[in-house]
């Protein structure tokens, strides 16, 4: 459970994933990754914001029956990143490639319930930053990604899509 936590567990295959992604899909694959880089920048952003005005506790600080599997960071609980980044994540990209749906999705479920799991964050947290995380996720496909391949088309009509 706690490797699925562990973000920098995941940049060299999303690397390679996203230089894969770009040679296979071309425009509607550059289109995507900006947006959805934005989509989760943003989701990040407003996630870390949340977690400053909420100020709840995480239960690894408060709960003394838990184990300290992983170590608890000293930030808020409520939202939890985790869950918003990789919900964002989910809904945009399976929002343009509807196959990817079900890997997409089991992946984020598994990254929010390794959070519980750690002790790192309630059910709430989780389930909350996934709703916020879909959300981001679609406002993300429709204004950023739909724009972005629009313009693309319009600016480069002969490339390939």
């Amino acid at each position: 459970m706690q490797f699925i936590s562990i973000k920098q567990n995941f940049i060299w295959p999303g690397i390679v994933s996203i230089v894969i992604f770009l040679w296979l899909k071309r425009m509607r694959g550059l289109a995507l990754v900006l947006a959805t880089a934005l989509a989760v920048s943003i989701s990040d952003f407003l996630g870390a914001t949340l977690k400053e005005l909420i100020a709840r506790d995480r239960p690894c600080h408060v709960l003394s029956h838990i184990k300290d599997i992983a170590n608890c960071s000293n930030s808020f609980s409520f939202p939890s990143n985790h869950a918003v980044n990789s919900f964002t994540f989910a809904t945009i990209v399976t929002l343009a490639y509807k196959n990817l749906t079900f890997l997409l999705y089991v992946s984020a479920l598994l990254i929010g319930y390794s959070r519980i799991y750690l002790g790192v964050h309630y059910p709430t947290d989780v389930l909350s930053g996934a709703l916020l995380g879909i959300l981001i996720g679609f406002l993300g496909y429709k204004y950023f990604y739909l724009k972005i391949l629009n313009f693309f088309k319009n600016k480069f009509p002969l490339s390939n899509s």
